[in-house]
């Protein structure tokens, strides 16, 4: 059903724009968690709009040329918001994704400088065209995990059906992966797992964590992704409900950083007696935080990731590279 609302929406959208293609975008992958935020209702339209321009403007997200409409509106519809969710959950592609700031934009709903977008299609388009999904599953470029996958499609599941099975095999064999390849550390009842630089290989590439990589203006992102295992006998949880009230934050040795994302649902990660979790956190630029300051990353220090919980204290030692 969502595929047959998103194909309509998608149909709709280009008859709206009048525009003959619209080519793939690279978006960056961390900027799922604000779509997949949006989606949820955890923050909201204005939120997300301030957001996304603010990265249009800074060439973290690339838009082709839109052909903006003498009407305006106010209104986001309720498909590009749809789509923006189904997009972070990868239901569909980035296509989805950037139709939707197209129209946005179009309608005057996201103000953007003319440099950041063409207008009228005056310039060519920077991008490739997507590749054609093809819906039989697809090889996840691992032999061992692509062997369990494909005891999911035994000839009597849906297509829903497997994917939701190939779903749950990848999700355990990445905490398995990472908490057998991972640093540990022992706050009270919490484990923690840490790996340097990891890199995840999927159908569509590779997504990198704990390391450093740059945006097209030259800002430095760590995009922080540990593993967390509850393994005493009672409930915890890990708090950060903000920026500014969070107990996880990047210190140098001498300053520390808030970050400028996370994806702590309402502010907190609960961990059952021995649940594990993946908790993803972001470091970047100044996205509407007002007082949050820009990431600065030197190759000359030694960077830590400060844990102050009621459970334990800790500076996880980060060692960090540069993505190639």
């Amino acid at each position: 059903m969502k595929v047959l609302l998103a194909g309509f929406a998608s149909v709709l959208l280009l008859t709206m724009t009048m525009a003959t293609s619209v080519d793939a975008a690279n978006v960056p992958d961390w900027v799922k968690n604000n779509a997949g935020w949006w989606a949820q209702d955890q923050i909201d339209d204005a939120a997300f709009v301030s957001g996304v321009q603010y990265m249009i403007e800074q060439g973290i997200i690339n838009v082709p040329s839109t052909t903006r409409s003498s009407g305006t509106s106010d209104t986001i519809p309720s498909w590009v918001k749809n789509n923006a969710g189904w997009w972070a959950d990868g239901t569909l592609t980035e296509n989805d994704f950037v139709n939707g700031l197209q129209y946005l934009i179009k309608m005057g709903i996201m103000k953007v400088s003319a440099g950041a977008v063409s207008d009228d299609g005056a310039s060519k388009s920077q991008y490739q065209a997507a590749p054609k999904e093809e819906t039989k599953s697809q090889s996840s470029g691992n032999a061992d995990l692509d062997s369990m996958l494909a005891a999911c499609d035994d000839g009597e599941k849906n297509g829903r059906e497997i994917r939701d099975c190939e779903k749950a095999i990848k999700d355990e064999y990445k905490l398995t992966t990472y908490m057998n390849n991972g640093e540990k550390y022992q706050l009270g009842n919490v484990a923690i797992y840490y790996v340097a630089d990891w890199q995840e290989e999927t159908r569509k590439g590779v997504k990198q964590y704990n390391n450093i990589a740059y945006t097209a203006t030259g800002q430095p992102l760590l995009n922080l992704q540990i593993l967390v295992q509850n393994t005493g006998t009672g409930n915890e949880t890990l708090m950060c409900t903000s920026p500014s009230i969070c107990n996880y934050t990047v210190w140098d040795g001498g300053k520390k950083w808030v970050n400028s994302g996370s994806d702590f649902t309402s502010g907190n990660i609960v961990l059952k007696p021995g649940q594990a979790k993946f908790a993803n956190i972001l470091w970047g630029p100044a996205i509407g935080y007002g007082s949050y300051e820009n990431f600065e990353y030197d190759s000359g220090k030694d960077y830590y990731l400060r844990i102050a919980e009621p459970f334990g204290k800790l500076d996880l030692p980060l060692n960090l590279v540069v993505a190639p």
